[in-house]
């Protein structure tokens, strides 16, 4: 029944009646997977036929390139849908590595087996489909505002135009981001040194404060 309610609460089941979503999982059976913080959900490259829905904690996606560079692009957050472009693919390969943030818990249920399955009404069927395009959606938006962030010539104007995006998702000029140092500095494609030292001098020219993960945006991008 706790699954059954987390599921319900994912974008991919949404608008489903709970006692539909019950009968979708007797023939779509999920599988809880547990995971320490740092430990891989998903490896770049792996074969897919199952999607997740994270169920407890957080996660991260990143990018491995072949000089040993890595470079997040997004966090997963409780509810949240984990490899559906992988598995919506003609090779359903990961294109990247899913890494758990924290201590975390995923369901995992095999994708195309709810349209495989007759005994699933196609009413819901076409829920679910409906729900997927709204998320790969939200997804390719993810995508274009990374690539406006790396366009920028400069790092303070990455570094700008990333709060700028968080501080309007949040309508506040104080708001907190989900990554660390470290973290922010892989998604931004940069070394943390390199960061840290832009992030100090925007500080002392009044263009931000910052504490830990906290941000307040003084100066936005113009």
């Amino acid at each position: 029944m706790e699954n059954i309610a987390c599921l319900s609460k994912s974008r991919l089941f949404q608008g489903i009646e709970r006692k539909e979503l019950e009968d979708v999982c007797r023939f779509v059976v999920p599988s809880e997977g547990k995971f320490l913080k740092n430990q891989i959900i998903v490896n770049q490259g792996e074969v897919l036929s199952r999607v997740g829905i994270l169920k407890k904690g957080t996660a991260f996606n990143t990018k491995y390139h072949f000089n040993g560079n890595e470079q997040i692009l997004r966090i997963y957050r409780q509810g949240e849908v984990l490899s559906l472009d992988a598995v919506s693919t003609t090779l359903s390969t990961s294109p990247v590595t899913i890494v758990s943030q924290s201590d975390s818990s995923v369901l995992f249920l095999t994708y195309k087996r709810i349209f495989e399955t007759p005994e699933i009404d196609c009413s819901l069927k076409e829920r679910i489909l409906f729900n997927s395009s709204e998320i790969l959606g939200n997804e390719l938006i993810r995508l274009m505002y990374k690539i406006d962030v790396l366009s920028k010539r400069t790092l303070q104007e990455r570094i700008l135009t990333y709060l700028s995006l968080i501080r309007e998702k949040n309508n506040s000029d104080t708001f907190e981001i989900d990554m660390n140092q470290e973290q922010l500095a892989q998604y931004l494609c940069v070394n943390r040194s390199a960061l840290s030292k832009e992030l100090n001098l925007m500080r002392r020219k009044g263009m931000i404060h910052y504490r830990g993960k906290r941000y307040t945006l003084i100066q936005a991008i113009r």
